[in-house]
């Protein structure tokens, strides 16, 4: 039996974290949309660090206009919080300023030209990994009247990049729906349960289910009807309901059609897999 591929997932969120540190790098990507904006240029901060925490504080505020400026004048300097942080403003519309893609990317494109080849080691190295996984973002589906267009074979090399280079989870699944929904090319579902897995391990939820959804069918891997059951239940067990409630759906459909020995042997998989947990 089969599980329905028609289950709509939600697009996995960015993690917010972001370090407060700035390290030089060699130009790796070329992805820039204009120069990166900012506030205008000022002389009331004695340091980068002080811009960047008066930034923050008047977000906290609600000053938006204030945290801009703050924000901007550290991310001129080279700041990658600062970079991140109105990135993920501008993206999100966060703290009351206007929603803008393009400015968006373009703090993103920063991030992504100067520290391409920081170590993955690195205290920032997510940062930048999610800096990736945003243009990617931004690549599929293109940023109306920019000449950011929809291409998402430039998406996948973001999100390969990220993915290979930094580990990502994110990055890796959103590699797995590429591949799985044929976005840039044929369907290569092997690959996609491979980039799938390889998330899937870190504790990415929509890729634990994902990945468990082509185990209990059988797309493009040998049928394990107990481990992709197993891996459904992991993600469900984890699962926001308010954001993730096609993951429950996804496992309640699944064990309502597995047979009674395929539940017994995943939960015996389940055990196993929470105490390597531990």
């Amino acid at each position: 039996m089969r599980i329905s591929d028609t289950l709509r997932m939600p697009v996995a969120p960015m993690a917010l974290c972001f370090a407060l540190f700035w390290q030089g790098g060699a130009l790796a990507f070329d992805v820039k949309e204009g120069p990166a904006p900012s506030g205008p240029k000022t002389g009331l901060f004695k340091s980068v660090g002080e811009s960047v925490r008066e930034g923050l504080n008047a977000l906290s505020s609600g000053n938006s206009e204030a945290a801009v400026q703050a924000l901007g004048y550290a991310a001129r300097e080279g700041n990658v919080a600062a970079q991140w942080k109105l990135g993920r403003m501008f993206a999100d519309g966060e703290g009351g300023v206007r929603r803008d893609d393009l400015k968006a990317y373009q703090h993103f494109s920063a991030i992504a030209d100067r520290h391409a080849d920081v170590s993955p080691d690195s205290p920032h190295a997510r940062v930048v990994a999610q800096a990736f996984v945003a243009l990617g973002g931004y690549h599929l589906s293109g940023i109306p009247n920019t000449r950011v267009k929809r291409d998402p074979t430039r998406a996948t090399e973001m999100f390969h990049y990220a993915a290979s280079y930094f580990n990502d989870a994110d990055a890796q699944f959103y590699l797995g729906r590429i591949f799985s929904e044929g976005v840039a090319g044929p369907k290569d579902l092997h690959q996609a349960a491979r980039w799938f897995n390889l998330a899937a391990e870190k504790g990415h939820v929509s890729a634990q289910a994902r990945l468990g959804q082509m185990l209990f069918n059988g797309d493009g891997v040998p049928r394990q009807a107990p481990r992709g059951l197993m891996w459904m239940q992991v993600a469900a067990s984890k699962a926001d309901p308010s954001r993730d409630a096609w993951v429950l759906d996804l496992n309640a459909r699944a064990r309502d059609i597995a047979t009674e020995d395929e539940r017994r042997l995943a939960e015996a998989y389940l055990r196993k897999y929470q105490r390597a947990m531990r």
